[in-house]
């Protein structure tokens, strides 16, 4: 009787009305005309849904101007926090030994940025709701240029100050990665509830590209900028440059974005949605193998090529990152076709496994080491890394298929989850690098970190085939559950309109 959400007959209703018990079947008209009200809106609501969905289909270039604007500011912040983050390291060893800090201590400080990343991130679940995406991202942002700048003042700490210089340095190290992951994993909530799902990959893919960008180009600018200026000038500059884009960020995030101020826990995440475990797992190999060459690729080059030259060192290792750097947007562009999210993963790990393999090279496959090869190994093997970006978009789509509901403490979690796991990766891979090369030398210390990466391409290519059958069964349950319902529904109608009392004229004498 009901047909695409209107009456099918009206002549049926008039011989309804007719009958002897014309109230019992009037009311029953008027449920029915109910229901046909309510299929009407859900028609409607579908169809809103569905030009939502059809908006979303943008391109980069198709988006508001406003949000280009915010993708600009993303970007330079990105840029300005790892300068700040990598220029340290040709100058600030010379001047922390000035103060006669030991070399371990110094590895210390260094490394104090990672494990403060490490915490920080694993509580933005509960942190950015509370303050807000936007809060979050402007105050994390002053608090880096505040942090930047102080740190070109630990000169002026006496030479004999040891034990004052060391506190705060480490310090003011400690603050300065608070504030920038701060901001970092506010600026991941504000890109998942910004921008729609069809540009997501691409915008964290560029964002990536210009974290790349400012690891490679901080050490450049750091020693141009000692050597013009002193000690102080880097981070002036660079304290200064990050705290000019505070007020243009004040401008472009939408006041009204932190509306929804549920506050959740990681541990919820992995409770809910445990298949997140493998992704994450994936990021924190990929950050093993960002970092284990960092504290031996020097030794190496001395060693093996006879290379002492600074400048080449530099260069050397600044092709991993520029690999990092073109492959970021790359894999952000194919993890936004439908899809191809998965297959591009498995595909990033399978890309940084053969150039590690080839890196040493392995000693198995007689291979004479040569700076051209090692130089094009560490190319590809950033460009494979840099997969990692996407990551983040799996993690989010795992947790929504899972029952999560998206919101702002969803994105601040996934965030926390994609940023913690990296940091594990870029804490442990210079511990595991440097016992490994000492034991066994640079052609097995990277063999042993390709299988790493070709266990890892294995237990990725089962996760997927695992996620396949549940879609599949997902699917199958919906159709299942879409069919009980319409049965429920065609025999309560057929309950409360009896053939025999309704349409006395269609049943045998």
């Amino acid at each position: 009787m009901v047909e695409g959400g209107k009456i099918a007959n009206s002549e049926d209703t008039e011989r309804l009305l007719d009958n002897d018990d014309g109230t019992e079947v009037q009311e029953m008209v008027m449920e029915l005309s109910q229901e046909a009200k309510d299929m009407d809106v859900d028609g409607a609501m579908d169809q809103s849904i569905k030009t939502e969905d059809e908006e979303e289909e943008v391109g980069l270039l198709s988006m508001s101007f406003k949000l280009k604007v915010l993708l600009i500011g993303l970007c330079t912040s990105y840029f300005f926090y790892y300068t700040a983050f990598s220029m340290i390291a040709p100058f600030f060893p010379d001047e922390a030994e000035n103060h006669s800090v030991p070399e371990a201590v110094i590895g210390f400080i260094f490394s104090s940025y990672s494990f403060t990343a490490i915490v920080l991130s694993s509580l933005s679940g509960r942190i950015i709701p509370k303050i807000g995406a936007r809060s979050g991202y402007l105050v994390g942002m002053f608090g880096a240029g505040f942090t930047t700048l102080a740190y070109g003042f630990l000169d002026k700490i006496d030479d004999e100050k040891t034990d004052l210089f060391i506190v705060m340095a480490s310090v003011v190290r400690i603050f300065e990665a608070g504030f920038c992951i701060l901001s970092i994993n506010s600026s991941v909530a504000i890109i998942f509830n910004q921008y729609p799902r069809s540009v997501q990959g691409k915008v964290l893919g560029l964002t990536n590209m210009f974290f790349g960008a400012g690891l490679t180009s901080g050490p450049l600018v750091g020693g141009i900028l000692f050597d013009v200026g002193g000690y102080g000038l880097p981070f002036y500059v660079v304290g200064a440059g990050i705290l000019l884009t505070v007020p243009f960020s004040y401008w472009v995030v939408d006041k009204h974005i932190d509306t929804d101020r549920q506050e959740a826990s990681m541990l919820k995440l992995f409770r809910k949605a445990p298949g997140i475990t493998i992704p994450a797992l994936v990021r924190v190999v990929t950050g093993i193998v960002h970092a284990f060459i960092m504290p031996i690729l020097a030794l190496y080059l001395t060693s093996q090529f006879m290379v002492e030259s600074k400048t080449l060192q530099g260069l050397l290792f600044s092709i991993l990152t520029v690999g990092y750097g073109v492959g970021s947007p790359v894999w952000g562009w194919l993890g936004d076709k439908p899809g191809l999210l998965r297959w591009s993963i498995l595909g990033g790990i399978l890309l940084v496994t053969i150039p590690v393999f080839l890196m040493g090279p392995c000693p198995w496959f007689h291979i004479t080491p040569t700076l051209w090869l090692l130089g094009t190994s560490l190319f590809f093997t950033g460009a494979g890394v840099a997969v990692g970006v996407i990551i983040m978009v799996d993690i989010m789509e795992k947790a929504k298929s899972s029952g999560m509901e998206d919101n702002m403490a969803l994105g601040a979690m996934v965030s926390g989850v994609y940023w913690c796991s990296y940091f594990i990766g870029t804490a442990t891979g210079p511990i595991v690098g440097g016992l490994l090369y000492q034991i066994w030398g640079f052609g097995w210390t990277t063999t042993s970190v390709a299988f790493l990466c070709l266990l890892m391409c294995v237990m990725y290519s089962a996760f997927m085939a695992r996620e396949s059958v549940l879609e599949q069964h997902r699917a199958k349950y919906s159709d299942l559950e879409k069919n009980k319902r319409e049965m429920r529904d065609m025999t309560t109608i057929n309950e409360k309109v009896p053939l025999t009392k309704s349409y006395p004229q269609y049943t045998e004498e």
